[in-house]
């Protein structure tokens, strides 16, 4: 028993020896930057400083007073939840249909995937030229079906301009969406779908009682990530429009980057950076609980 016992500490200490570098590790990564920028954010920070007075709350205060701050965090819920839902609903439609057997279907799933592998200046740039006002290809089609009658300033127009960035990103990150979701799809036993038509259930049915119950876990999953990743998402929509017209796609971390970097502020993009983090963290924490009861009732 003692044998055993000293076995057991043995493994243990080898096992805390292993972890211990990944996790100094993690510490410099993660753990440092973090305080580092709420120090910041209780500073004066300006251009060229490494350190400033301090200020106490006063940098947060700004952003929870400010227009600014609120307008991004408006357009920021607009940007995440707008793609987020779209890609969500699209991918599972498409992971559905990539599930089933047909002519050409690897071609069909190497296809979807393509955007995916597309370094995002790349497609940022393609897109900016198809949704030029002039001589784009979106206004041209457009023009030439009768869907409108003269060109629209796709990321020049305040009404516009949200729209266009989140076709862009849903065009993105979509396929992200269909190999997650294509690969539950896949696990799930045909045994249930075979018993379900032999008592008479209609593809709905099966849908409803079968496949969501199976595929809602994996699905709940993916959306957290999408909205992490999206939450956060600064290249597509700078590389668009750099937060305009008139602030129109002035999310918040293109605020953090325009405080810091554009008005040399770097204490109150720190604090709006802080006050992104903590709006993600409730929502991660609304996500898991999503999650739980979906896991629970599967």
């Amino acid at each position: 028993m003692a044998d055993a016992r000293a076995a057991m500490d043995g493994d243990r200490t080898l096992a805390y020896a292993t972890l211990a570098p990944s996790f100094f590790l993690l510490v410099l990564l993660a753990a440092v930057p973090t305080v580092t920028v709420f120090a910041t954010a209780m500073q004066d920070v300006g251009m060229g400083d490494m350190s400033g007075p301090y200020v106490g709350f006063e940098n947060f205060a700004w952003a929870l007073e400010s227009q600014a701050f609120y307008t991004a965090l408006w357009n920021t819920f607009v940007w995440v939840f707008g793609s987020v839902a779209i890609e969500m609903i699209f991918g599972l439609g498409l992971a559905l249909l990539l599930n089933k057997t047909f002519l050409f279907r690897g071609v069909a799933r190497a296809v979807i995937l393509a955007p995916y592998l597309v370094p995002t200046v790349v497609a940022v740039l393609v897109w900016r030229y198809m949704f030029h006002d002039i001589v784009g290809i979106i206004n041209a089609g457009l023009i030439t079906v009768g869907v409108i009658d003269k060109p629209l300033l796709w990321l020049n127009s305040q009404s516009l301009a949200m729209t266009s960035v989140i076709l862009v990103g849903v065009w993105k990150f979509f396929p992200f969406v269909v190999i997650a979701l294509l690969g539950i799809l896949q696990s799930i036993p045909q045994e249930q779908y075979e018993a379900a038509k032999i008592d008479g259930a209609s593809g709905f049915q099966q849908f409803w009682r079968i496949t969501l119950p199976y595929v809602m876990p994996v699905f709940l999953l993916t959306a957290l990530l999408r909205t992490i990743w999206s939450f956060h998402k600064f290249e597509i929509i700078y590389l668009m429009t750099g937060g305009g017209p008139l602030d129109a796609t002035t999310t918040l971390p293109i605020l953090v980057y325009l405080k810091a970097f554009s008005d040399f502020e770097f204490g109150r993009g720190a604090a709006v950076a802080i006050l992104t983090f903590t709006i993600l963290i409730v929502f991660l924490g609304l996500y898991f609980l999503l999650i739980k009861r979906a896991e629970a009732h599967q």
